[in-house]
């Protein structure tokens, strides 16, 4: 039997990789005039936004990671600022434990 919907001259696009915009934030959040807390270890500030398309998430130094509702693309891109320094990981464990956000300065404020 033959597959005629397939097209052997044009096969389909690699898919492109996720891009994700993660921004270290070492002050308070309070988005909607409410401060977030960890709900872990309920730090107030010294965050990592993670931005992932239209959604945000929130990376506490203990590890603890959510999705924050109150948050949007734009607060990770201000956020962000003229910061210029941009870098690739292969993964997100190292990216977690070059930024510090792997558990190890759980309970501790570093800026």
């Amino acid at each position: 039997m033959t597959d005629y919907d397939h097209d052997f001259h044009n096969p389909a696009p690699e898919p492109t990789p996720t891009v994700i915009l993660a921004v270290p934030h070492p002050a308070e959040l309070n988005p909607r005039g409410i401060t977030i807390t960890c709900p872990n270890c309920r730090a107030h500030r010294d965050w990592l936004l993670l931005n992932v398309g239209p959604q945000v998430f929130v990376r506490c130094r203990c590890a603890h990671e959510w999705r924050e509702h109150d948050l949007e693309a734009a607060d990770v891109t201000a956020a962000r600022g003229d910061i210029g320094d941009e870098r690739e990981w292969e993964s997100f464990e190292e990216l977690y434990r070059g930024l510090g956000f792997d558990g190890l300065f759980r309970y501790t404020y570093l800026n």
